[in-house]
């Protein structure tokens, strides 16, 4: 996790405007007006009498902005996710989208069903902006952190950490995935210093969780006919691939149990398919597509939800 992404920072910009003071005059205009009170019986000025029922009024109007600018925050997110390569999305991150916008859209609907002038109206209100502001908080803003992560590439050189037509990864292969994991350790702590920034009890306890999908790619060179070398450039590239996971596995097994981290790691070879931001060139000896793709993202194990796991 970068210290402050762009994306991660318009969205903690746009939760300090959520919870600044209601008067301060930043939230989007009120539905309802601090001196005007709009009851069942038609608007009229607030005064001794009607006070109380008009900050219920005002309170549940603020609620409902706030919950649909839940929604426009995660419907953002999942437009920044699918524009990501459809295999390369970390579907844990979907998975999350997905509830979390349900339950914004949930929160929505309910406090528009509210009646702000009954004691039960109001306790509702009140219990629904508690767990808006925890959604907000401990799932939506942090979301946008592992979204930005998911858009990161990281390039392994097979040519660099494999012999030409091997898949035995070298000496340099896995100086390379050290460095990698160093990153993994660094956004872990990046992690813990964020959470104890927010004092968020939720976490406290929390485990970290890293995901990563490798993809394995080569060139166009190769004898025999082409269906041959296609296929032999496909094995050669998920051999790669498998071994790159098989040693972040070895190397994230040797962090122990100290770093609190589980891990997933997924891998596919891909073949003479052209790599993420790379253009065909037609060469078909060609490194820049001689490469071992990794996408990666590392959070509290909480926020990569999984059906419930």
């Amino acid at each position: 996790m970068k210290k402050l992404r762009i994306y991660g920072v318009c969205l903690l910009a746009i939760c300090f405007m959520l919870f600044s003071c209601k008067d301060s005059g930043v939230l989007v205009k009120p539905k309802y007006s601090t001196t005007v009170f709009r009851g069942q019986r038609g608007e009229t000025e607030v005064n001794a009498f009607n006070r109380k029922q008009a900050e219920r009024e005002k309170s549940l109007a603020e609620e409902i902005e706030k919950a649909e600018q839940a929604v426009r925050m995660l419907e953002e997110q999942k437009k920044m996710f699918y524009s990501i390569d459809s295999t390369e999305r970390i579907k844990e991150i979907d998975v999350q989208l997905d509830r979390l916008l349900a339950r914004s859209q949930a929160i929505v609907k309910e406090l528009n069903e509210t009646d702000p002038f009954t004691a039960e109206g109001h306790e509702k209100t009140l219990r629904l902006a508690k767990e808006l502001n925890d959604l907000l908080y401990t799932y939506v803003v942090p979301m946008g952190e592992l979204i930005s992560a998911n858009k990161e590439i990281k390039n392994i050189a097979a040519d660099i950490s494999f012999d030409t037509g091997s898949s035995i990864i070298n000496m340099e292969g896995k100086k390379m995935i050290s460095v990698l994991l160093d990153s993994i350790k660094a956004e872990v702590l990046d992690w813990r210093k964020y959470l104890d920034h927010h004092n968020e009890n939720i976490f406290s306890e929390e485990d970290y969780s890293t995901i990563l999908i490798i993809s394995g790619y080569s060139d166009k060179q190769g004898t025999g006919s082409e269906a041959a070398r296609i296929q032999r450039n496909l094995e050669l590239s998920d051999a790669r691939a498998k071994a790159v996971a098989a040693e972040f596995e070895k190397q994230l097994k040797a962090l122990g149990v100290a770093w609190k981290l589980s891990y997933r790691i997924s891998y596919e070879g891909k073949g003479e398919n052209l790599p993420p931001n790379q253009f065909d060139d037609n060469r078909k000896n060609n490194p820049n597509r001689r490469i071992t793709t990794i996408r990666m993202v590392v959070g509290p194990k909480i926020l990569l939800y999984n059906s419930g796991e």
